[in-house]
């Protein structure tokens, strides 16, 4: 019996035995008996609760199968979010790491999920089109709405005691919600099939990518398609999308992996790929078959939540969500392709690579610093003042206009080159992301000053008046402390303490803004 013949049966199945009142779905997967799964397929008859057939009238009781395939009658699982505390930060960003959005409850505590993997969004152009992949009740937690920050925290060890570092400086801010996504069924139509509904528990987020073309890098978020520890075959790359079929059940068990911030990289099988969800919809239910790194019998656990589930050959087939509160043995899982239609997206993988500018990462080039990123820390922290937001709001009103001149407008990009503004800039950007770097006074003769004198005289000359009223507003300020510091997260601090702060601005806002001119 192929797929289409099969899901029709199955359909069939479902159409009749859910007139059987207290029956709520019906799935397809492996067996049980006692409590443990066996080799034999079935008609899984999903049920709130079991009733003995000898307290039920007849035509009340479930067949022992239907058009020759058993059936067995099992609870609908409870399933609960999973959460967790990542020890370790990470650049590039891979999949299998802690996210969080440091939102509190009312007790005071973060919802620390798992980063599943990255996707770009489909119908827009790069660098701005990559996301990273997670749950909804990750990404949104505690009220969290589209715009809020998404950090990659690092915790600490304490004899035995982990606790999240919430210090600002240490936050590592990645990007923001792009899409809080949804808790709720989702109507999806696999091929040759009717619709049917799947539970999804989905979100992302947009990286905050930020690519140069004058260094053709990335000069903000770096990312990577891979997943900790994954090591599939000596393989950790995401190779492609798949979907768990019931067929693909009668040729032995259908493994599954995940990597998760809690229990690491665990191994289990699809024991029902269209489980009944208690909220509505269908899943993934998966078993695990061999003990964590901590020897425990189990798929997932608290933190978990987020981790992307891939089979045998490396193929993401499912977003993990929870697991059953009755048997830590069995983890629930939304099926990925409801969840990238429902996103409008398209998971990274080796047959799907990003094009253009938004597959940059800082390792793609030669020399190009590799540890944590703190460019987006320094922003996030500029734009957390008073003045700093004020200066933000500047550039973005003129930045496009700024590119445009420095590109495209000759005696311009004369006097930014003749300036040494492109080596002014990188090392800018450099520190920004690595504060061990030091931002010369000087370069080959031309001093900062210089520069930003030569610079503000050539686009006053040839930008738009309310470019030129900008400039003349804020000129004397940025003439008055931009020989004053070598290290911008230094210089931040004292824009975050002194109480002069009102009359100060920020250049690495717009270093960072104007970054992808030549």
């Amino acid at each position: 019996m192929d797929q289409k013949e099969l899901a029709a049966l199955h359909a069939e199945a479902e159409a009749e035995l859910k007139k059987i009142p207290g029956v709520v779905g019906v799935g397809y997967g492996l067996k049980e008996i006692g409590g443990k799964i066996t080799d034999q397929v079935s008609f899984r008859v999903y049920v709130k609760e079991k009733i003995k057939p000898e307290d039920l009238n007849p035509a009340d009781v479930i067949p022992k199968e239907y058009k020759g395939i058993p059936t067995d009658v099992v609870l609908v699982i409870q399933t609960k979010p999973l959460h967790c505390i990542d020890l370790d930060q990470h650049s590039p960003l891979i999949g299998g790491i802690s996210i969080t959005n440091f939102k509190t409850d009312a007790s005071n505590n973060v919802e620390i999920g798992t980063l599943g993997c990255f996707a770009t969004l489909n119908g827009v152009s790069g660098p701005e089109n990559v996301v990273l992949l997670s749950n909804n009740h990750v990404l949104a937690a505690n009220n969290a709405v589209n715009g809020d920050t998404i950090y990659q925290p690092r915790s600490i060890d304490n004899a035995g005691t982990i606790t999240v570092d919430a210090t600002q400086e240490r936050r590592n801010p990645i990007g923001k919600i792009h899409s809080v996504g949804q808790r709720a069924p989702y109507s999806y139509t696999y091929p040759s099939e009717g619709a049917q509904d799947y539970y999804l528990d989905c979100a992302i987020a947009k990286l905050d990518i930020c690519i140069s073309s004058w260094c053709n890098t990335n000069c903000g978020v770096s990312y990577k398609n891979e997943i900790r520890g994954l090591n599939i075959g000596g393989n950790s790359k995401l190779e492609d999308v798949a979907r768990v079929a019931q067929g693909d059940l009668s040729g032995g068990d259908y493994v599954v992996y995940k990597v998760g911030r809690t229990t690491s990289k665990t191994t289990g099988k699809v024991i029902d790929p269209i489980a009944i969800e208690a909220a509505g919809g269908r899943f993934l239910l998966i078993e695990a078959t061999q003990p964590d790194c901590n020897g425990i019998l189990q798929f997932s656990a608290k933190g978990d939540s987020g981790s992307a589930v891939v089979n045998a050959q490396n193929k993401i087939v499912a977003l993990l969500y929870g697991n059953d509160t009755s048997n830590p043995a069995r983890s629930a899982a939304c099926h990925i392709h409801p969840v990238i239609d429902f996103l409008s997206i398209t998971p990274i993988t080796t047959a799907n690579p990003p094009v253009g500018p938004a597959g940059q990462t800082l390792n793609d080039v030669e020399g190009i610093f590799i540890g944590i990123n703190h460019t987006t820390e320094v922003r996030e922290r500029f734009l957390n003042t008073r003045k700093g937001a004020e200066i933000y709001q500047q550039i973005l009103d003129h930045r496009q206009e700024v590119i445009a001149l420095v590109n495209h407008r000759r005696p311009v990009t004369v006097a930014w080159h003749r300036s040494k503004g492109p080596t002014f800039l990188a090392h800018f950007v450099n520190n920004a992301r690595d504060p061990a770097h030091v931002i010369p006074f000087e370069v080959e003769g031309i001093t900062r000053d210089q520069m930003i004198r030569r610079m503000a005289e050539m686009l006053t000359q040839h930008g738009s008046e309310a470019l030129q009223q900008t400039i003349q507003h804020y000129f004397d300020e940025v003439m008055g402390f931009i020989n004053s510091f070598d290290n911008l997260h230094e210089f931040v601090t004292q824009f975050e303490t002194d109480p002069r702060t009102g009359e100060l601005t920020n250049r690495s806002a717009l270093i960072e803004e104007t970054a992808n001119v030549k």
